[in-house]
């Protein structure tokens, strides 16, 4: 197996940018094989290097496809921008970049024409950890026809219904959701995405996990109490642990282990 960087530019931030991205080994074996992709989202501070260096993420893909328990499978480290100290992955208020775009727009379909691909839904999934958790789930509520299966490591599954005025304190908040009560936080609420999607038969299949002794703990129960009041079916664990790269690492293989039961279950658009 190999993890190769792949540059490419953004029109969307008119920038180049890289990802790094991993390929199995019967890739340059069979020239006619096509393969189902995720996208594997860092988090704050971090880059498209963060989940092979800080994460094992290689070694992780490598044990998982060995044992079956994981397809073969071209999975896509991106950078989330590159702005500040994170984008979180969607558009800002501001103005300052176009995140979720650069995503959408440029990465995704770079990707799908550069590699053998299969360039629809139906095999094609998003995770991250901490603030590329919530990206994950942002992501795929809202694009549902890009994303099949979501999973989040210690997401920031962040609402505006459990924030405060303090929380935008930050400099960085505001830019990014303009007013706290404004419909353009909405849009951006995890909690009113997940809303919307309850009902759609193509909603994104959702995993998510946390340690308990982790600063996002309760904002990961808030989350699984709101998707169990709406009924929307989702696979929820806990498990001992913090905020740190042992834990992201080790529970990597429960996200990967559901998105491969995600994918294998869904069929592509007809």
């Amino acid at each position: 197996m190999a993890v190769q960087p792949f540059s490419f530019f953004s029109a969307a931030l008119f920038a180049r940018k890289v990802c790094q991205v991993y390929v199995p080994d019967s890739y340059h074996l069979d020239e006619d094989r096509r393969y189902p992709v995720v996208y594997l989202l860092h988090g704050l501070h971090g880059d498209e290097t963060s989940w092979t260096v800080k994460g094992n993420a290689e070694a992780t893909l490598d044990a998982l496809i060995a044992s079956r328990e994981l397809s073969e499978s071209i999975v896509v480290m991106p950078n989330d921008g590159g702005y500040g100290h994170g984008t979180f992955y969607v558009n800002w208020y501001d103005g300052t970049g176009r995140f979720e775009d650069y995503i959408l727009q440029d990465l995704i379909p770079t990707i799908d024409h550069e590699f053998r691909t299969i360039a629809d839904r139906s095999k094609r999934a998003v995770c991250g950890l901490s603030m590329g958790g919530y990206g994950a789930f942002a992501l795929a509520l809202r694009n549902p026809d890009v994303f099949s299966a979501a999973a989040s490591i210690s997401g920031a599954l962040v609402s505006v219904s459990l924030m405060t005025p303090q929380d935008l304190r930050s400099d960085t908040t505001p830019r990014i959701m303009g007013p706290m009560y404004g419909p353009y936080a909405k849009e951006l609420d995890l909690h009113v995405l997940a809303g919307r999607r309850v009902k759609d038969e193509a909603r994104p299949a959702l995993h998510f996990n946390c340690g308990r002794s982790d600063f996002l703990f309760p904002a990961n129960q808030a989350f699984k109490a709101l998707l169990d009041q709406l009924g929307y079916p989702h696979e929820y664990m806990e498990f001992e642990g913090d905020h740190q790269w042992s834990y992201f690492s080790e529970h990597l293989t429960d996200a990967l282990r559901f998105i491969e039961k995600a994918l294998q279950v869904t069929e592509p658009a007809r």
